[in-house]
């Protein structure tokens, strides 16, 4: 059974829009649109993703994309990241511990307690844009 990416929208304004892959899109990472107006998993550390992927797609295909606020998800989280942390965007496209407050896109909040190592999807609070 494959994992769930969308836990819990707890009634949060949450969506999932369409949206054409110009690259392989994974589920569970954050996306980027392109000049291209396609979405790409994001590759850059601290930045705003437009939303996080709920569907692993090839480019040319439409890509399911999470966007809202106040949603728990499955998210790639990498790094050592302690429960109640707040997570930003790496550079290789997972999330991981946040260096400040104004980087933050969520928190982590996965039962298992802290992360530590390579990436896994782990339960987050996304707080989005």
């Amino acid at each position: 059974m494959a994992t769930e990416i969308l836990v819990n929208d707890g009634g949060a304004p949450a969506r999932i829009l369409p949206f054409t892959a110009g690259s392989t899109v994974t589920a569970g990472m954050p996306v980027q649109m392109g000049a291209d107006a396609e979405v790409d998993n994001f590759a850059g550390a601290n930045g705003k993703p437009l939303g996080v992927a709920l569907t692993t797609v090839t480019s040319g295909n439409l890509a399911s994309i999470i966007v809202g606020s106040g949603i728990i998800l499955n998210m790639y989280c990498s790094g050592t990241i302690g429960r109640g942390d707040g997570i930003a965007t790496l550079a290789d496209g997972n999330v991981g511990q946040a260096g400040s407050a104004a980087a933050s896109i969520g928190y982590y909040i996965d039962t298992s307690g802290a992360h530590a190592g390579a990436a896994s999807l782990q339960q987050v609070l996304y707080l989005g844009l």
